[in-house]
């Protein structure tokens, strides 16, 4: 027989938030663990408190897209080989990631003059 178990008391009311806002993310890690991965734990302390000074989240969305795009080639050996393979292909990524964050930086300009 099993004995009764209070759901709410396994729970724990103070785990951490798992956000997912990084695309192509089809690990189990969250964000954070990602950011902390790729950039190491004071870029997550930073992007942390900037969530919450975000007013229309289209920069962090851009940059998100760029650690995403980052995590995937770093995760997936065929996609480094075929970026390696094909300069081509490897200079368009390169221009966008470039691209996203000189809009980042754009909109961080515009927020630090206004």
């Amino acid at each position: 027989m099993n004995a009764p178990a209070n759901i709410h008391a396994l729970l724990e009311e103070n785990a951490p938030i798992r956000l997912r806002e990084i695309p192509y993310n089809y690990t189990s890690f969250s964000d954070r663990e990602i950011v902390i991965r790729l950039l190491g734990e004071s870029s997550w302390q930073l992007l942390d408190e900037l969530r919450g000074a975000r007013q229309t989240g289209r920069s962090a969305r851009m940059l998100y897209e760029v650690l995403g795009d980052i995590w995937v080639v770093r995760r997936n050996p065929y996609l480094q080989d075929d970026l390696l393979d094909n300069p081509k292909r490897r200079a368009k990524l390169i221009e966008a990631l470039h691209h996203r964050l000189a809009e980042v930086d754009k909109r961080r300009l515009t927020v630090d003059a206004g």
